[in-house]
């Protein structure tokens, strides 16, 4: 049995919970091309790990979550986006993802795919009321392993403006069998105090914990997967993105492996609908 074809476990009926709502827009070409083994869990003692962790992610209180009810996304073979997931108290909300870059790099966990996808974004504004209004649609390749693919807004797409919500949405595959990842994501403007403080630090573990108590969980996620990518890989930073993951409550991505994408062909952008 592939990695990607085991079951969730837990994880899944917290997915199930997810609103098909977030019909939401994602990424496109510029993949990260890198391939990690990610270590046992066997090898952290979870006290250990509780007590040393420096990345503590701090969802912010202006997060506006959806209620949500039933999910989209809950097959092991589908695109599942690396986005905090609610805890198993408060399963009727989603959190959404903020993010202090203009087009930021989304993580996923793909299936083993080659063909053609398609990348959605849209303006949403009011999480209760749907929104049609497609700012960026565009087709791309994609092939890679299963695993943790990386994905960023390519440069022809608009800027997210700051403040506003946006849904993004990948579908890959024909209609009778595609794969779909859908979520929300918010630009908010860094402060100045942050902004400085990033200027300092120069370890990717002590950036990322600056940006996990910001409330910042893109580029959190992006910084740990990024200093994931030499071979071998830091401990440490095993360490940590470890105890990121568990703490969104996304334990089941732990047994996937960073995979190396090729770069996209030329893709085409489409008409908005």
């Amino acid at each position: 049995m592939s990695v990607a074809s085991k079951p969730l476990k837990n994880s899944s009926q917290i997915l199930h919970k997810i609103s098909a709502k977030l019909l939401a827009t994602s990424i496109c070409s510029c993949l990260v091309a890198s391939t990690l083994v990610v270590l046992p869990l066997s090898l952290f003692t979870p006290s250990a790990q509780a007590q040393s962790r420096k990345v503590r992610y701090v969802p912010p209180s202006n997060l506006d979550a959806p209620k949500v009810s039933s999910s989209g996304i809950t097959r092991a073979n589908s695109f599942i986006p690396l986005d905090p997931l609610p805890s198993s108290k408060d399963l009727d909300k989603l959190p959404v993802s903020q993010t202090i870059s203009e087009r930021p790099t989304i993580y996923f966990v793909s299936p083993k795919v080659s063909g053609n996808g398609i990348f959605t974004l849209i303006e949403q504004n009011d999480l209760l009321i749907p929104s049609h209004r497609v700012v960026y649609r565009k087709e791309f390749s994609l092939q890679n392993e299963a695993g943790i693919v990386a994905f960023k807004i390519p440069d022809d797409a608009p800027i997210l403006e700051i403040g506003k919500i946006y849904r993004w949405k990948i579908v890959f595959g024909n209609d009778a069998g595609s794969q779909v990842a859908y979520s929300v994501i918010k630009r908010v403007l860094p402060t100045a105090k942050l902004v400085d403080q990033l200027k300092t630090l120069s370890k990717p573990i002590d950036r990322a914990g600056l940006l996990a108590q910001e409330g910042i969980w893109v580029e959190t996620v992006q910084t740990l997967a990024e200093a994931q990518q030499p071979v071998p890989t830091s401990i440490e930073i095993v360490d940590e993105w470890t105890d990121l993951m568990k703490s969104a409550n996304l334990s089941f991505v732990l047994q996937y492996r960073f995979v190396s994408q090729p770069s996209a062909r030329e893709s085409i952008t489409l008409p908005k609908p």
